[in-house]
């Protein structure tokens, strides 16, 4: 009759945890497929360490185990394993005052009664209080977080976050089966307690259900004290100690063996992650792969920047993942992402700058038809937000990459067609005259006010009072030696002969997208220029060749002392032989003047650069101000031969 009892207990245990597997899941399944073999060795182990030392330190085994095979890591893991816990507690508070109101257990149970009953109130008041001072409870966050290297930093900011949204996301699991998981695991539970009481007095040590309760989730916590010296097993006959040994191993082994049957044996047991089922879905707990991404996002988050661009960014961005950031300079963010079909490029910018964006797409829109561009795929506009993504091209790359992967005849040759399309398609059937009143709006805008920014900047202060500039070894001269270049008459006279027409706007070597195996199109075009003048095109182009811009982005640092700026600018054979071919098209497509216009629309390029570096690139800044007063002295160079 013992054995039937301890194989019964045995069974039903066993029933519990299955069922305690299936409401783990439950918290799981909101964001990925749960890897059951996983987790049901993750809990064996648990409870093994459970069983040896105090304090539930197993369940941090079981989160730390399962974590580090998921995708959303072991901060999700162990936020799961409290949601787990958390809702025991109850459970367990409910069980103790039952007990005790029926007169059961002594002073033991009466205990634990209110110790269990104070911990709920405790759990409740602090979800409480979480919800209300939420805000604050971030910056906490954050501020412990940050006590850490990077790398304890964002293991700790990704476990505040799952924490955070398993509790939030809960709307998303189905209460009603797991109310059923929960009442089916803990029925399980008390009749295994039950048998095991009777199979403990069956083999010479008498208990009750209560007695049982009590050495699992009282102070002795049923861990390896029971059968110390004073323990609850202390003097009991070897009969009694090899049913509670049998009743706690047993289980824990048949669990983790379960998981090594051959695969159709154990189905769906252990079954394979490859791939979801059909209709379901999951979402992402962070989008960001990258860990840095991941770390700028959450410090965000967590220091409250950005509130608005926080929700929206994660109500748009739920359902991929981002590979890679590839955003420049612009305030639109470009990224690589993917989700269960494919993988595609998505650019996003929000309030101002997305209104910029709705512009670039309703372009892009209106220029398909005359030029190769990028292929739209999905579009979103609302709410000042604005989106696209765009195809994923493996054979697709830049032209600074393709240009430096190839003989550089393939990239004239491409720049030459992209020159011939772009007059062809665009330039010539948009061609309308020069407007006075845009041109001198745009002399007003982007050169008088950006040169006034520039005056104002105290990053640059000292550099801008000295006459010369020794950048890299070359002295040049500065900018208020030049004040004739900015002279408004010679820009009227240079600007009115510019031909007028729609432009790409942001004609960039980045910008040009290249395929290896033949072909190319255009990405990111910058609408609203003030004046629409392929020679701002042309400007761009020269922005990249001739100023280096690109490889500037790649230089770190910038030394700067008196007026001396250093800086290890970098320039490619390719980039100067390109640049050799493309000027020697602009000087043979178009007079010196109006080359000298096309120069001068590079100056102001650099000119309209300069405030978006010193607010977001201070340490650079002057890096950046040197290619300025650079392609500024060339501009000056021309225009007096």
């Amino acid at each position: 009759m013992t054995l039937l009892l301890f194989l019964l207990a045995l069974v039903l245990v066993l029933a519990g945890h299955a069922f305690r597997l299936l409401r783990w899941e439950q918290f799981v399944r909101i964001y990925e497929r749960p890897q059951r073999g996983a987790m049901l060795r993750g809990m064996a182990g648990g409870y093994a360490v459970n069983t040896l030392l105090p304090l539930h330190l197993g369940d941090v085994f079981r989160a730390v185990f399962v974590g580090r095979r998921m995708k959303s890591g072991i901060g999700f893991a162990l936020a799961t394993v409290i949601m787990d816990r958390f809702l025991d507690v109850w459970f367990v508070a409910l069980g103790f005052i039952a007990f005790a109101l029926l007169g059961q257990g002594g002073e033991a149970v009466h205990t634990a009664a209110v110790l269990y009953l104070l911990l709920a109130v405790l759990l409740a008041a602090a979800l409480v209080v979480v919800v209300l001072l939420r805000d604050g409870i971030k910056r906490v966050c954050l501020a412990v977080c940050g006590l850490f290297n990077d790398t304890l930093k964002l293991d700790g900011m990704v476990f505040c976050w799952s924490l955070i949204n398993t509790f939030k996301d809960l709307r998303r699991v189905s209460l009603l089966r797991l109310a059923v998981n929960t009442a089916v695991m803990w029925a399980a539970y008390l009749g295994s307690y039950t048998a095991l009481a009777a199979a403990m007095t069956g083999a010479g040590r008498p208990m009750a259900l209560v007695d049982v309760f009590g050495l699992l989730f009282g102070q002795t916590a049923g861990d390896l004290r029971m059968v110390l010296p004073g323990g609850a097993l202390d003097g009991a006959p070897a009969a009694a100690w090899l049913v509670m040994l049998g009743w706690v191993v047993a289980p824990l082994v048949l669990m983790w063996l379960a998981t090594l049957l051959p695969e159709r044996v154990r189905g769906a047991v252990n079954h394979a992650t490859a791939a979801a089922p059909a209709g379901e879905s999951y979402l992402n707990l962070l989008p960001q792969a990258d860990p840095q991404d991941r770390a700028a996002f959450l410090s965000q988050y967590f220091g409250l920047q950005n509130k608005t661009w926080v929700d929206r960014f994660l109500q748009m961005n739920q359902g991929i993942t981002i590979l890679q950031d590839f955003s420049a300079g612009s305030n639109a963010t470009t990224m690589l992402c993917m989700d269960k079909n494919s993988t595609f490029y998505r650019k996003y910018a929000f309030g101002a700058d997305g209104e910029k964006l709705a512009e670039q797409l309703h372009w892009l829109r209106a220029q398909q038809e005359r030029l190769p561009l990028c292929e739209i795929l999905r579009t979103g506009e609302e709410d000042g937000c604005c989106w696209y993504d765009m195809t994923y091209d493996p054979q697709a790359v830049g032209m600074f990459r393709y240009l430096h992967s190839n003989p550089v005849e393939k990239s004239t040759a491409v720049l030459h067609e992209v020159l011939d399309t772009l007059e062809e398609k665009l330039y010539r059937p948009t061609a309308v005259a020069a407007d006075p009143d845009k041109i001198e709006q745009y002399i007003a805008k982007k050169v008088d006010g950006n040169l006034q920014k520039l005056r104002e900047a105290r990053t640059l202060h000292e550099l801008l009072a000295a006459p010369t500039l020794w950048i890299n070894g070359r002295e040049y001269k500065n900018l208020n030696q030049l004040v004739w270049l900015f002279d408004h008459d010679r820009l009227r006279r240079l600007f009115a002969a510019d031909p007028v027409g729609t432009i790409h706007g942001d004609l960039t070597i980045e910008n040009i997208i290249c395929r290896t195996d033949g072909g190319w199109y255009l990405i990111d075009p910058n609408t609203g220029n003030l004046h629409e003048s392929p020679f701002l095109d042309y400007g761009k182009l020269l922005q990249s060749l001739h100023g280096g811009y690109e490889f500037m982005m790649m230089t770190p640092r910038v030394s700067v002392q008196g007026n001396r700026i250093d800086f290890a600018l970098t320039r490619s054979a390719a980039y100067d032989a390109l640049l050799a071919d493309l000027m020697a098209q602009l000087a043979a497509r178009y007079p010196a003047e109006q080359v000298d216009s096309i120069l001068m629309h590079e100056v102001v390029h650099w000119l309209r650069l300069m405030p978006y570096k010193l607010a977001r690139d201070r340490k650079r800044a002057p890096m950046f101000y040197a290619g300025l007063v650079m392609v500024a002295n060339d501009a000056a160079l021309h225009a007096q031969r």
